[in-house]
């Protein structure tokens, strides 16, 4: 890929067309990936930058043109009002069900290795850069740090659950008392 984009490096769609580029060369640079996509150059670099929310029609151009299925779920659990709130109601739903010693537990378990991941995160980050050698250690590290947010997302959902302990926490999340 040609000149790399050091203020995008961390952005999904970005990460997406760059992969894309090892096997098309179209997407190697933002201008033939615009216009094989049908977004204008500017656009996509916004979007690229995280400037601006792609639209739900362009998330899924650049999905299946980069053969990156994962852009769409990201948009959905995250961009997309609708998505966002039904995410929220599933998780409501299936921590309420679920007892505060599971939750407990997953918790525990997901945070059993976080001295290695710190070691491993350290390790990775310690020259200031990142280089494809370290890439993969870094994606576990990242999911592994996701599920520990995740059960900590379940343990607070479950918490606000529970109309008696919900008023003494002040915690930011959307609840629906209907």
């Amino acid at each position: 890929m040609g000149r790399k984009a050091s203020k995008a490096t961390d952005n999904v769609y970005y990460i997406a067309r760059s992969e894309a580029a090892k096997l098309d060369s179209t997407y190697t640079s933002r201008e033939k990936a615009a216009v094989r996509l049908g977004i204008e150059r500017s656009r996509l670099a916004r979007i690229e930058l995280g400037q601006i929310e792609p639209y739900a029609e362009e998330v899924d151009i650049m999905a299946t043109a980069y053969n990156a299925p994962q852009l769409c779920t990201n948009y959905c659990n995250n961009i997309c009002p609708i998505g966002m709130r039904r995410m929220q109601e599933q998780l409501l739903a299936h921590t309420s069900e679920q007892s505060i010693e599971r939750l407990v537990l997953r918790f525990l378990s997901s945070t059993q290795y976080m001295d290695d991941l710190s070691r491993i995160l350290v390790n990775i980050t310690q020259d200031g850069e990142i280089d494809a050698t370290e890439l993969k250690d870094l994606q576990d590290v990242v999911t592994a740090m996701d599920s520990v947010s995740a059960n900590i997302d379940a343990i607070k959902n479950w918490v606000m659950c529970n109309a008696p302990l919900r008023s003494y926490f002040d915690f930011d999340l959307p609840i629906d008392d209907e």
